[in-house]
């Protein structure tokens, strides 16, 4: 006959799951389904696989893995902060690859953390590399622009619903302040592409992700820090441009920098400039 610790726990495993609302960076928690807050309740053997976020592979040759998982017990046992953020990113790289040590991509992730108050890393291996992460989308999926040729921008700008044209605004100068206090800190993030924005809606904002490229000052000469500098920004800029050409000209250092640098941005700016100005006068 189980006693009434036995029976209690015998009925517990028993009960219909539920939905489960868990922590996955110190600022943002998501909605699981039932069967997968069983796995944050009670770790599997090994990490599980929820979803494989991108493979890279070359010649049939697996390289690297991006994935979302469940920590398995001996995840947890070995970095702490996976039992604090069970779901969490994975990054695994395979024989093959030249890349960096992971060693480095977690002090990358770790200097930015504390510079941003971003999500922070969770820990590394030899071959792997974890991570708190955003829940949300990366902004790339947000905008309409980015088309070819780049002058095809405009017309998106001109049917761009206004209130949409503002919140793409205020994410890209959000994303601009923190790429200023990254650099302002010693750190270029080396790969300042719109898909390393991820945008969260539960706080909304904009986070800068992904550090693996990432540089400290004092490792690059001055010409090559200014250079990189500059490139952090590039992407940013041409999407600060096209939406005001929606909105019309806008104040602040985001937008003086972008109509600064217009000439090499792109290889007729005079459609953007004009348009802007005209759509300042509306």
């Amino acid at each position: 006959m189980a006693t009434d610790a036995g029976w209690e726990k015998l009925t517990g495993l028993m009960q219909i799951p539920e939905q489960m609302m868990v922590p996955v960076s110190p600022r943002h928690e998501v909605l699981l389904a039932p069967e997968y807050a069983q796995l944050i309740r009670y770790a599997p053997d090994h990490d599980f696989v929820m979803r494989t976020i991108t493979r890279r592979e070359a010649h049939g040759l697996q390289l690297m893995s991006a994935e979302m998982v469940i920590a398995g017990k001996d995840t947890r046992k070995e970095f702490p902060l996976a039992e604090k953020y069970p779901m969490h990113f994975r990054k695994k790289y395979f024989p093959g690859r030249l890349r960096g040590d992971p060693s480095a991509e977690f002090a990358n992730q770790q200097r930015a953390s504390e510079i941003l108050d971003a999500p922070p890393p969770i820990g590394f291996t030899t071959d792997t590399f974890r991570s708190c992460f955003v829940p949300g989308k990366p902004y790339s999926r947000l905008t309409p622009f980015g088309i070819e040729p780049v002058e095809n921008n405009v017309q998106i700008a001109e049917e761009l619903h206004l209130a949409t044209a503002i919140g793409l605004w205020w994410l890209c100068g959000q994303a601009f302040d923190e790429l200023v206090s990254l650099h302002a800190a010693g750190l270029v993030h080396g790969d300042m592409e719109l898909h390393n924005i991820a945008v969260a809606p539960s706080p909304v904002e904009a986070v800068l992700i992904d550090f693996e490229l990432a540089k400290r000052r004092e490792d690059l000469r001055p010409e090559e820090w200014d250079k990189q500098v500059r490139n952090d920004f590039t992407e940013l800029l041409k999407e600060s441009v096209y939406l005001q050409c929606a909105l019309g000209r806008q104040p602040g250092p985001l937008a003086d920098l972008a109509m600064e640098r217009m000439a090499e941005l792109f290889p007729s700016p005079g459609r953007f400039e004009r348009r802007i100005r005209r759509q300042a006068a509306v």
